[in-house]
Order: structure tokens, then C-alpha cells, then sequence
């Protein structure tokens, strides 16, 4: 996992300062991470901000993993027993939600609840491997996901058993989805953006 800025104004040393004398101004600034986190055993499939120094990664090593960027170490991993494809988290909601290739989209509560379950529930209704998942930036309640089998379908976590929703369907995989305002859009390997109004 590394971690990098975005600002042209953040300190470097002198040999950085020496370098970026040196480049034409037409150049691209090469930039390094400001740190890279290890402890995920294989490929690195979601990231998602917590807060504003904390983040969550899902990866094909079955685990969800918490980093605090602050003291640069993971303070919590949740695993289960299927690749996980994608993570998105909720601060309405204060759970990460995450797609996994058993086509279950699951739910978790990093803090366990007074049953001390990691999975706070299981939404069912894809086919195949949930590739992408974002939540609603209006409700607590409600997110979007997409699937292999081209499906976007959204959620209403109270009702996991069934989607509230089927936005529509890709002619192939659905790969990657986002959710802003009422509009969701979603890209798939047809080679097309899908945009649906009125979400939510």
C-alpha cells in the first residue's frame, strides 16, 4: 500500500530540490509515496479513506485491513473465506462494505457489536464476483454495487436479502461503479459508461 500527495508544496530534500532544478519546467514531476505499508499476502483490490488519517484495503488474501497512517502500521485485519474484490466505507453508516468472488456482498462492522461478529450482514443477489461497491453519499442505509454478470444493482442494507433496485445490466463484466448526489455511473468491459438518474 503507498500512500502519496498530491501537492506541489510539500517539503523535499536538497538532492529532490537539486532535480527538480535541473528538469525543464514542461517535465512531469516525478513524485515518490510519502510511505508504503506492507502486510497484505496478495494483490491489493480496494481502498477507501475512513477518516482522514485512516484507511481500509480489501485484497485477494480474503482480509480487510485497517491502517492508521499516522503511526504507519495496520491496527486491525478481519478475514473470511473468499477473495475480496472491492471495499468501499460508509461514515454514515461507520461500516465497510466489500464484494468478494463467492458473489456475496458483505458488510462489516469493525468494531465486532455486542455479538462480537465482524460480518454485520450478507447481501445477496449477484451471480458472480462482485467487482466494485459505493455507497450512497445521502443515506446510511443504501448502496450500489456491480457484478461479472454485468449487473448494477442497488441496496437497502435493512433488506439484504433482496436488492431494492436493478439499475440495468452491462453486455459484459460491470467493472467499476461510483454514486454522486442521485446519479450513479458505472463502467463495464463492453466498453461503455452507464449513467442511471434519479438513485436514491
Amino acid at each position: 500500500l503507498k500512500i502519496w500527495t498530491t501537492s506541489l508544496n510539500e517539503p523535499c530534500d536538497e538532492e529532490e530540490k537539486k532535480k527538480r532544478r535541473k528538469k525543464s519546467s514542461s517535465e512531469p514531476l516525478l513524485r515518490t509515496p510519502l510511505m508504503t505499508l506492507g502486510g497484505h499476502r496478495q494483490a491489493i483490490t480496494g481502498v477507501s479513506w475512513k477518516s482522514n488519517i485512516e484507511i481500509v484495503t480489501s485484497s485477494h488474501d480474503m482480509s480487510l485491513k485497517f491502517w492508521d497512517t499516522q503511526v504507519m502500521t495496520c491496527t486491525d485485519t478481519l478475514t473470511i473465506n473468499s477473495a475480496l474484490q472491492c471495499v468501499a466505507w460508509s461514515p454514515l453508516a461507520g461500516l465497510a462494505a466489500a464484494g468478494a468472488s463467492d458473489k456475496y456482498l458483505r458488510l462489516f462492522d469493525p468494531r465486532g457489536g455486542a455479538s462480537g461478529n465482524i460480518v454485520h450482514s450478507t447481501l445477496t443477489g449477484h451471480g458472480l464476483w462482485v467487482s466494485d461497491v459505493a455507497w450512497s453519499p445521502s443515506s446510511e442505509y443504501e448502496l450500489a454495487s456491480c457484478c461479472y454478470d454485468g449487473a448494477v444493482l442497488v441496496w437497502d442494507t435493512r433488506t439484504p436479502r433482496t436488492p431494492l433496485t436493478r439499475l440495468g445490466s452491462h453486455e459484459d463484466k460491470a467493472l467499476c461503479l461510483d454514486w454522486k448526489s442521485s446519479c450513479v455511473v458505472s463502467g463495464g468491459a463492453d466498453n461503455k459508461i452507464k449513467m442511471f438518474r434519479g438513485v436514491g
